[in-house]
């Protein structure tokens, strides 16, 4: 009995440290917010988009380095299908921020609430992201330099310097042409600014009567769908292109605040757990088998989002803590994940030896997919969450004046 109490207070101490690390380790990973509360689902639906990007990059890397046409199984193919639409988790991510970045424009227009200033607007997008991103370039544009051996070289180091200065800008697309010499992913981002800067002028459409905004933005996004509309959004990587899904995002902004933000639990909540989990899913299905993704991928995920907040179980689900802290680190897995599924891709193929077959493909996906989220979960909390205090340049500034002062007496 002596040894079962003791055993058992042992468990309990350890259970105690485990949860408190827990808790720790969450807190750490936890995204700050400013301004508006947090709305969990968000969150939870950025982590599908951001999962999605990973395995595509994860399974391009796989296929490049095997027999991509050889598949060993129909699981295998029907793998290689459908992890081949996970570039569709951007135009995912482009109508998430379609509606958090009309949120407060539409607030303000919709239900008088306070309007937001463009100066810390701006402000704001430069010091929550730039940061972040900075870095990464930084870093990204050594490892070039290094692998080129421009050191050597100064025309190499020359032209590093110019993609770098490009990418720094967000103008490498318009520029060059062509993705980033120095991060292949951050083609988005550049759309993303260029949205950042048209939206504070495109969401006075909010100001119109209800009726006339939504048949405004349904047919412009069907307009853009139309006449711009790309099959692979990584080949349209310009703000036109992808128009579409910014202007969902400002219909379902619209429809959130009009009718999603206060409703009360549906007592067709199956209903909707069905329609979110079927929308969501048909926007990879359509995609891998061809079915007008183009004109179809903006309203499945306009309605896969919609039904998520009226659901009960998959609405559980993307607002589970688990869920949530993925989708909150989806700025700092974007940037970092190629880089880090590229090198992981180097030591696997040398230990292990893969050939094109199911489970060599799925365990190098899982692994290389952990792996990148781990790296970046750990920048997120080096660099990105501290950059997600309002305030931090003014308590770096106050650092640095003390420092001053502590070296000069």
């Amino acid at each position: 009995m002596l040894t079962e109490s003791i055993s058992n207070g042992d468990f309990q101490y350890h259970r105690t440290v485990i949860s408190s690390l827990g808790s720790k380790i969450a807190s750490s990973l936890t995204r700050k917010t400013s301004g508006r509360a947090l709305i969990p689902e968000i969150d939870g639906l950025r982590s599908i988009a951001i999962l999605s990007v990973v395995l595509f990059h994860s399974a391009e890397n796989f296929l490049h380095y095997t027999d991509s046409v050889v598949q060993d199984s129909w699981l295998d193919s029907f793998l290689v299908r459908m992890l081949s639409t996970g570039e569709y988790g951007v135009p995912l991510f482009f109508v998430i921020s379609g509606f958090i970045l009309a949120l407060p424009f539409a607030s303000n227009y919709m239900l008088g609430e306070t309007k937001p200033k463009l100066s810390k607007y701006f402000l704001r997008r430069l010091t929550r992201l730039e940061p972040p991103y900075i870095f990464c370039l930084l870093v990204l544009a050594a490892k070039e330099l290094v692998q080129t051996n421009a050191f050597s070289n100064p025309a190499q180091i020359t032209e590093t310097g110019k993609h770098l200065l490009a990418s720094l800008f967000y103008v490498h697309t318009p520029f060059y042409g062509q993705q980033g010499a120095i991060s292949p992913v951050a083609w988005s981002l550049e759309v993303e600014v260029q949205f950042y800067i048209l939206a504070p002028f495109l969401c006075t459409i909010f100001a119109w009567p209800r009726l006339m905004r939504r048949a405004f933005l349904v047919v412009a996004a069907i307009g853009f769908s139309w006449f711009f509309g790309i099959e692979k959004p990584i080949l349209g990587p310009y703000l036109v292109n992808q128009m579409a899904f910014f202007l969902v995002g400002l219909l379902l902004a619209d429809v959130y605040l009009t009718y999603l933000r206060d409703a009360e639990r549906s007592k067709f909540s199956l209903a909707w757990d069905l329609l979110a989990a079927g929308a969501l899913a048909g926007v990879f299905v359509f995609k891998a088998y061809g079915l007008a993704p183009v004109m179809l991928t903006p309203w499945l995920i306009f309605v896969g989002y919609l039904a998520v907040f009226r659901a009960c179980m998959v609405r559980r689900f993307f607002s589970a803590m688990p869920i949530v802290i993925l989708g909150g680190m989806c700025y700092s897995i974007y940037l970092w994940h190629f880089l880090i599924v590229a090198g992981y891709r180097m030591v696997h193929f040398k230990l292990f030896s893969p050939g094109a077959n199911w489970h060599d493909r799925v365990f190098y996906i899982s692994a290389a997919t952990a792996i990148a989220v781990a790296f970046s979960a750990v920048m997120f909390a080096l660099i990105e969450r501290p950059t997600m205090d309002p305030k931090w340049p003014k308590k770096l500034a106050r650092l640095l004046r003390i420092s001053r002062t502590t070296d000069r007496s």
